[in-house]
């Protein structure tokens, strides 16, 4: 066996623990890749706000930022250029535009419905030019003021680095669905310093019901990972370090957090379709695709004039308004007060679907915090003017509704949860959160804001064997294979080069190797191995021997079917060895044959006769 093909073994996923390690190895990459995001976003953004526009933008303590000192006669209080504040988007739109047109399409959007679409649909694959221009699109979005959030291209990142490491590992479609999410939780895991948060947006976010539990280690494992080469880089912390310890003060609050569910519900359906409404209509827009981006941005600019709250990423804003800051300043009315927090989060909503849904890049899930913290912030301040006495906190109520809105318009009522409490660094709300992120999710059950979020597993491709598995777990080989096949058996001693001309004469590519007594010894696929250049000079010399993987499993008589799919599946051969209770080799079942007996079984329903034993098929 040669030094390659030896290597190939070595690194080959063939159980949980090699998963395992490719998970911790993806995070490292996405925790590393979103740092040189961040500092590429924080360095263009100050370039952009500070230099040109003459403004000096907020930022949470957790997230990265820069102030190199180019501009230090810009005081942090100038009003900045309103002209540069209007042709901003309208330039950062004409730059996405350009690179959707001419480098890749797939840069305009979010991203969340790509990655969804590459789980359910492609098997988890991602072209490998995809992740660099989506991150490239989305600093030219946020950092000239379009509404957006940096997990987007993050996370599309971590998940183009899990689908091409299983494409260079060779892994199966299944294994290939895992790294993806895998490395998705590592972006997010790492952007938003939230380990759990990430690990649990990745596994929930795909469905509408369900979560693809079979990817949560991994996802865990690489969210860890990112997030601490994250913060071994750029610091602890948590994304919003508040001054104060926010915490339910008052059970009689209950009732108005549940009512804080019910407004999130609302505002989401209202924030839903708006979004989807603005996409559907650029996307019918007759104007070339360089130019829909830019129309969003003057759109954008206009609303900077008058909202400069309701730009770019937010979350600075948002910070200074957790930790005390009036949305209102001089304001003694709450209901002034509560009309400018509904008014801020309507034109976040206005923002964030034109800059979006016109073909800008960045994510969804940033400004659906925003949002929620606003409509939390609305009811706070109502509450504050229907009952003074009670000395409602804004804090508190603006968490909560960051978690239960984005629960309802994502569907991801858990993944909500804890990934707010990650970003705030506190689980003291967790009460009130689960209650009201559950309210918001049961409300909103017929909408969504990706529209390639299907259903639940059962629902997608990457799972249809699930379904299939319960019919296949009840039927036996011995039952469906009277005579098993014998062909494509091959013995230990000959020699690797004889092996094409019984491959072709066999239409087959993998063998089952036996000893001289036909007791099993493993398996031979010529998929993996080729003779090739200078090897073919040696190839009297190759036995079957030298380059058989002993590691494949067999199968009895007894066993089922899916016990003999799932040797084949996930050692990527065609077929399984049968053996007796001493390990001779009694024949073998394809996965062809597996299909057919499958098919059978679903036209004609077996009967049951003395007992649960199916009757034969096949």
């Amino acid at each position: 066996m040669s030094i390659w093909q030896r290597t190939s073994e070595l690194v080959r996923i063939r159980s949980p623990r090699h998963m395992y390690f490719y998970s911790i190895l993806i995070g490292l990459f996405a925790g590393g890749c979103a740092v040189l995001f961040s500092y590429a976003l924080a360095y263009a953004e100050y370039i952009t706000f500070r230099l040109i526009a003459g403004v000096k933008i907020a930022h949470p303590p957790g997230e990265i930022h820069v102030d190199p000192g180019w501009a230090a006669k810009i005081s942090d209080t100038a009003t900045g250029n309103p002209l540069a504040l209007f042709l901003l988007p309208i330039l950062g739109g004409l730059a996405v535009g350009i690179i959707t047109r001419y480098f890749c399409a797939e840069t305009r959007g979010a991203g969340t419905d790509d990655l969804m679409r590459a789980f359910h649909q492609r098997e988890g694959r991602i072209q490998g030019r995809i992740p660099f221009f989506k991150a490239l699109g989305t600093i030219f979005t946020l950092s000239t003021g379009g509404s957006g959030g940096r997990e987007g291209p993050t996370a599309f990142i971590g998940a183009g680095l899990g689908s091409w490491v299983a494409s260079l590992l060779k892994a199966g479609p299944r294994a290939r669905r895992t790294l993806l999410l895998a490395g998705c939780a590592g972006g997010l895991g790492a952007i938003f310093k939230a380990p759990l948060g990430g690990a649990l947006v990745a596994v929930e976010i795909i469905y509408k019901e369900d979560i693809e539990s079979d990817s949560l280690v991994p996802c865990i494992l690489s969210s860890v990972t990112g997030y601490l080469v994250f913060t071994g880089i750029v610091g602890q912390g948590s994304m919003f370090q508040l001054r104060e310890l926010i915490a339910l003060n008052d059970f009689r609050e209950i009732l108005i957090y549940v009512l804080l569910g019910v407004v999130c519900y609302s505002v989401g359906y209202v924030y839903v379709r708006i979004f989807h409404t603005v996409g559907g209509w650029f996307q019918r827009l007759n104007v070339p695709v360089i130019v829909k981006p830019a129309i969003g941005g003057a759109f954008v600019g206009c609303v900077a004039l008058v909202f400069p709250q309701a730009i770019g990423g937010g979350m600075g804003y948002l910070y200074e308004i957790l930790n005390g800051r009036s949305p209102y300043p001089g304001a003694e009315n709450m209901i002034w007060v509560a009309g400018m927090f509904l008014l801020i989060a309507l034109m976040k909503i206005f923002t964030t679907s034109f800059t979006i849904g016109s073909g800008g890049s960045g994510g969804v899930f940033a400004p659906s915090l925003f949002i929620g913290a606003m409509i939390g912030g609305f009811v706070a301040a109502v509450t504050s003017y229907i009952l003074p006495t009670w000395n409602i906190s804004f804090a508190p109520f603006m968490v909560v509704g960051m978690g239960s809105f984005f629960a309802g318009v994502a569907r991801a009522p858990f993944a909500s949860m804890v990934m707010v409490c990650d970003i705030v660094g506190t689980y003291t709300l967790l009460p009130p959160l689960m209650l009201v992120s559950m309210v918001a999710f049961i409300l909103s059950h017929k909408w969504s804001l990706y529209k390639e979020q299907l259903t639940n597993r059962f629902k997608s491709p990457a799972h249809f064997w699930d379904m299939q598995l319960d019919v296949l777990n009840q039927l036996r080989i011995e039952d469906s294979f009277p005579e098993l096949r014998n062909q494509a058996i091959v013995d230990r001693t000959r020699l690797l080069g004889d092996m094409e001309e019984i491959a072709f004469d066999l239409q087959a590519s993998d063998f089952i190797v036996v000893n001289a007594d036909r007791k099993y010894y493993g398996m031979l696929s010529l998929k993996k191995v080729r003779l090739t250049g200078d090897m073919r000079e040696i190839r009297g010399l190759i036995t079957i021997d030298d380059v058989s993987d002993t590691g494949i499993m067999t199968v009895s008589p007894q066993d089922s079917l899916a016990r003999a799919l799932r040797v084949i599946t996930e050692n990527d051969v065609d077929k399984c060895a049968v053996c007796d209770a001493d390990q001779r080799v009694l024949g073998y079942v394809r996965y062809h044959d597996i299909f057919a007996v499958y098919h059978q079984y679903m036209k004609k329903p077996p009967t049951f006769t003395g007992g649960d034993s199916p009757s034969q098929v096949g």
